[in-house]
Order: structure tokens, then C-alpha cells, then sequence
């Protein structure tokens, strides 16, 4: 697991009351035209006095140019003839601003934004601490549309609570079904580096202030802070298509971490399967439960993810609270929906006195035909990198037990080698698999897994 530096900032966060401090944001865009460009960039706003968004953000192309992007969301309460973003809690806004552009030439290049509007307390006094993000887009000619991976979970909804463990699910979805591979990033500024960086699990280190993301399904797991502060953490989701990096889509977030005499939800699917195969035809049916911990207090159950949004009969679920929500999540599998990549659906309990969430991600395949899933009870967190890979793919997990019989499943469910390991951890060589996306299934004395990787082109 690559490390993530995080800056923290221990009760020190402070903005004036009529600035717009920005807590997070990506950068999302789509391919319009042959050389063209529309972007998007959400801004995640703690409140303030005006309850309003800026109006326009600075955005620059990677070629040299910038432009104004205007917000474009929410209603024009203030009479100043643009939107004022929307308002997703009592304390948090969002802002979508959006502008197009069109090159001289094909490329990949690097979309970013610098904003001025994050406040902090450093080195005694308040000083501007600018959001930065970036995005990496690939240009071409064709006249066919593309798109960047989007998210459907907004960042910096939930609260963390000191020496519990916080989860996030970005919920990305990639229209045109490219593979997805998720990663932490060491956050930067416009210049580069950023001093006065600490990592997360330098922090009161041991084994309890781990901080991991699963490389499939995005969900990041921080077990368990140890300190109250804010930390500023980016989570890049970068896709490959034919084993060849794409496009890279980065969000910043901070992390509020607070003495919280709480516990995060309670979640149960009844069938929390990590990695589900379905086919054409079928009808996929999950339901799912929360409640509080102690019970009794209100929980609101939701999922997110492209199948809920984007198809033409999209997935179903029903947002729902109470002391004990239940809810049933059903989907009917359409000929548009089979494709290589699996989608990911974001199951999210949040309990919303304590602002504490639980998320379970659970991922369907499409498949021509079964090769037999993953036995929940004993499963395990299968770990692998370097991921992509280009030669050998570490292997590892906690509790396995050895022998390990292990096999590699193409993006199309075939099988393409198999085999059995002696010891474990363990490798895998690929350098003589095609570039492309594959599915590593194990089964160990004391659990199994599956986890999904890239072998990048040569």
C-alpha cells in the first residue's frame, strides 16, 4: 500500500464568517467534439454568512490557458443573476461550475484548479492554504463523445470520530466502461510539495491508525484516527482501457476527526458478497437493514452508483430512515448493461444524530457464464500490487492459511490460468498476460478472496 502524507490541522481550522471555505472538490469532465472539451468542477463549501457558493472558479487546460467557469446549480435566492450552489446539510454546500474548451491539438493534458478560499491556522495566525486539484484528460478527434469517471457519493458529508473507524465510498462510475483502479495520492499544492505534512498513521502509530483504499471499489478505511484535528487526504481514480492508462480523476477531502461520544451504524446486506456475478436476464435483489448503535436513534439508509442514475431502467432503491431502516435494492440486468467492467453499487447507512456513516461496497460483474462466487463467510481482504502491474503482482491477506489455490479470470470471465501456491504471501508472474483488466480469485484453509487488476501495456 503506497503511503499518504496528510496535513493536520488540530482545532486550528478557522475561516472568517463571510468566507466561502472550500472542504473539498474534483474535476469531471466528457469529450463533446473532436479537440472539445466541457468541464465540471464540484466544490464541497463549508456554510457561511451569505449561504452562498463563489460565482466562478478559475480553471485552467494544461495547455497553456485558463477559464472562468461560472456556477450552475442551485437557485438565484440573492437576485445577482447566477445560481448560489445547493445546499446538501446545514453546514455544507455545493457548488458546480462548468466551461468548455477546445485544443489545437490531441494529447492528454492536465486540468487543475487553485482557489485561494481554504482558511487555516498556521504558525500561530491565519494564513491562505490554497484547494488544488487536477484531473488528467485525453483529447482526440474522434466525433464520438467520452467521459471521465464521475461520483456519485459527495465528499464531506460524514463526520469521523476519534478511535472509531471512518469510511468513505467515492461510488465512481465510468460511463464509457472503463476499468477503474482507485489509489491515495500525497496532496499538492500549484507549486508542488506542500511543507508541514504528517502521516495519518504517524499520528499515535501502531496497528491501530491504519489507513487503507480498496484499488476495485474506492472504499477507504481509516482504523481508526487517534487524534481530533482535520486532515487532507486525495483519492485518484484513474481508468484504463486495453491496458493503457486513460484518464485520471482526482477529490480532495479533508477529514474532520472529533471527539464524538458515538458509534457508527449498524449495516447488513443479506447478501454482502464483495464480488457478485449476474447475467442477462437476471433479476438481482439485495435488502439491506441498518440501525444505531446503542438502537434507537434515526438512521437513513441509501446506495449510490451509476446503476441507480445513469441506464434507462436503472437499478432501484429507495432512500429511507428510522430507528431501524430497511430497504430493498433491485435491479433488472439489461443487453445495455453487459460490459467489461463491474459496477459498483455504495450501500451507506448515517446516523444522523451522530453524522457517523457505514458503507458496504458491493460489485456486479455481467458474465456469459458463472465460475462460481466467492463464499461470503470466509472471506477476506485480498490485497495486490503494484496495481497496474507489468511483470510480478504481490500477493497478500491477512488470515489465509496455506496452501493456496488461486484463478485468474479475464474481464470476460473466462479463466486464463490457475494454479497453487505453497506459501503465502505470495506472486503472481504476468508478464506474459495481455494487457488488460483481470480478476484474481483465492482460496486459502482459513479464507478466500478476490480482487480485480490491471496489467498495464509494455
Amino acid at each position: 500500500m503506497k503511503k499518504i502524507l496528510s496535513l493536520i490541522l488540530p482545532i486550528l481550522f478557522a475561516v472568517s464568517l463571510d468566507a466561502a471555505s472550500i472542504r473539498g472538490g474534483e474535476i469531471t469532465f466528457q469529450q463533446t467534439a473532436p479537440l472539445t472539451l466541457e468541464a465540471e468542477v464540484h466544490l464541497y463549501i463549508q456554510n457561511n454568512a451569505t449561504g452562498t457558493v463563489p460565482d466562478s472558479v478559475s480553471l485552467c487546460w494544461g495547455d497553456g490557458t485558463c477559464s472562468t467557469a461560472f456556477v450552475s446549480n442551485g437557485i438565484d435566492a440573492d437576485n445577482d443573476g447566477l445560481p448560489d450552489g445547493e445546499q446538501l446539510t446545514p453546514v455544507q454546500l455545493l457548488g458546480i461550475y462548468q466551461v468548455s474548451h477546445t485544443y489545437g491539438e490531441t494529447g492528454q493534458y492536465t486540468l487543475s484548479v487553485n482557489e485561494p478560499n481554504r482558511v487555516i491556522s498556521m504558525n500561530g495566525g491565519l494564513e491562505p492554504f490554497p484547494f488544488y486539484v487536477e484531473s488528467l484528460a485525453t483529447v482526440t478527434e474522434s466525433e464520438e463523445p467520452h467521459y471521465s469517471p464521475v461520483f456519485y457519493e459527495p465528499a464531506i458529508l460524514d463526520r469521523s470520530a476519534l478511535g472509531q473507524v471512518f469510511t468513505h465510498l467515492p461510488a465512481a462510475f465510468d460511463r464509457d466502461g472503463d476499468v477503474l483502479v482507485h489509489q491515495l495520492l500525497i496532496p499538492k499544492s500549484e507549486e508542488g510539495t506542500i511543507p508541514g505534512y504528517q502521516e495519518p498513521t504517524s499520528i499515535n502509530p501502531g496497528p491501530n491508525n491504519q489507513l487503507t483504499i480498496d484499488a476495485g471499489t474506492g472504499l477507504l478505511s481509516w482504523d481508526a484516527p487517534q487524534r481530533p484535528g482535520r486532515y487532507l487526504i486525495n483519492i485518484m481514480v484513474s481508468t484504463y482501457r486495453d491496458g493503457a492508462l486513460w484518464e485520471q480523476v482526482t477529490r480532495d477531502m479533508l477529514i474532520e476527526v472529533e471527539e464524538l461520544m458515538a458509534l457508527p451504524p449498524a449495516l447488513t446486506l443479506s447478501d454482502d458478497t464483495p464480488l457478485q456475478e449476474v447475467q442477462v436476464g437476471d433479476m438481482v435483489e439485495l435488502q439491506a437493514v441498518a440501525q444505531s448503535i446503542p438502537f434507537g436513534g434515526e438512521v437513513e439508509l441509501t446506495a449510490a452508483g451509476g446503476l441507480l442514475a445513469f441506464f434507462n431502467t436503472p437499478a432501484v432503491f429507495d432512500t429511507t430512515s428510522g430507528p431501524q431502516p430497511l430497504e430493498a435494492f433491485s435491479w433488472t440486468v439489461e443487453p445495455e448493461d453487459d460490459r467489461v467492467a463491474p459496477y459498483l453499487v455504495g450501500f451507506k447507512a448515517k446516523d444522523l444524530s451522530s453524522g457517523l456513516a457505514t458503507f458496504i461496497p458491493v460489485e456486479f460483474q455481467v458474465v456469459e457464464e458463472l465460475t462460481g462466487a466467492i463464499d461470503v463467510d470466509k472471506s477476506v481482504g485480498l490485497h495486490v500490487f503494484p496495481n497496474p502491474a507489468t511483470e510480478i503482482l504481490q500477493v497478500e491477506a491477512k488470515v489465509f492459511g496455506t496452501p493456496v489455490r488461486y484463478e485468474v479470470y479475464s474481464a470476460k470471465g473466462a479463466m486464463i490460468a490457475s494454479g497453487q501456491w505453497a506459501t503465502f504471501p505470495a506472486q503472481l508472474d504476468v508478464q506474459q498476460f495481455p494487457a488488460g483488466a483481470y480478476q484474481l480469485r483465492a482460496w486459502g484453509a482459513e479464507g478466500q478472496g478476490v480482487q480485480r487488476f490491471i496489467v498495464a501495456g509494455k
